[in-house]
């Protein structure tokens, strides 16, 4: 039997110009079941609900991408569903040392720091850090990682209103200890690499521009983690390739 299935989906901000992953119910599924899809390379919790009730129905990590069956739905909450998604395995900070995410012969400067007034001061935001740098400046891994998701395909046009945020390129990369670092507000067309490779900290990913919600070319790098259905930012420490310490919390 084919049950019809309206559902809510809930797009996750993931960084301040508002990049997020994807994920689709089927509206055609069998009996007390659902399909999930997630374009996310890697995992990522997601948490399915009956959107009048609030009751959650369902909830599992899974190993992108995909597609996935949730099973053994009670047959009368299937015609109101949300499904709300975080990328990453639920998690614990742990402050970590990075590479400068870009050549140590850059011009460059911190226009915003760890809980800045102008956008970072909330959760998945509170330990970003904005770099001032020059359209078109290299950006490199700041650590060792597999790429879960690549945002390559907006203008360069420094849009100043909040519903830009939605508007930037980025790179997501998942850590061996399940962090994951935001590479955002990258110039169009210019990552070079893909979801599912790994990458070597120093790996060229792509260059500085000016998409999304931004004031000038710049970049927006985070460390975030899943702390179960919720994705925040976390402290981290940065260094220089001689290792001296430019950035602390």
């Amino acid at each position: 039997m084919r049950l019809p299935v309206c559902c809510l989906l809930l797009l996750l901000a993931m960084t301040p110009a508002g990049a997020h992953t994807r994920l689709v119910v089927n509206r055609q599924t069998v009996e007390n079941a659902v399909s999930v899809e997630t374009e996310m390379f890697g995992p990522v919790q997601v948490q399915l609900r009956h959107r009048g009730s609030g009751t959650v129905l369902a909830e599992r990590i899974l190993e992108g991408p995909g597609v996935f069956t949730l099973s053994g739905l009670p047959p009368d909450r299937l015609s109101d569903l949300e499904l709300q998604a975080v990328p990453g395995r639920p998690s614990v900070s742990r402050l970590q040392d990075y590479r400068k995410p870009f050549s140590d012969f850059a011009d460059w400067r911190i226009s915003q720091g760890f809980h800045g007034s102008a956008s970072h001061n909330d959760l998945l935001n509170a330990y970003a850090v904005d770099f001032a740098l020059l359209m078109g400046t290299p950006v490199r891994a700041a650590r060792t990682g597999v790429v879960m998701e690549v945002i390559d395909n907006h203008p360069d046009r420094g849009g100043q209103r909040r519903s830009d945020l939605d508007n930037a390129n980025l790179v997501r990369i998942l850590h061996d200890d399940g962090s994951m670092a935001v590479y955002g507000h990258l110039l169009q067309d210019s990552v070079t690499v893909k979801p599912g490779q790994w990458l070597p900290a120093g790996t060229v990913i792509g260059q500085s521009g000016n998409s999304g919600y931004s004031h000038g070319p710049h970049l927006h790098f985070a460390v975030q983690i899943n702390t179960g259905m919720q994705l925040q930012s976390v402290p981290f420490r940065l260094r220089d390739a001689d290792g001296r310490i430019v950035l602390e919390p």
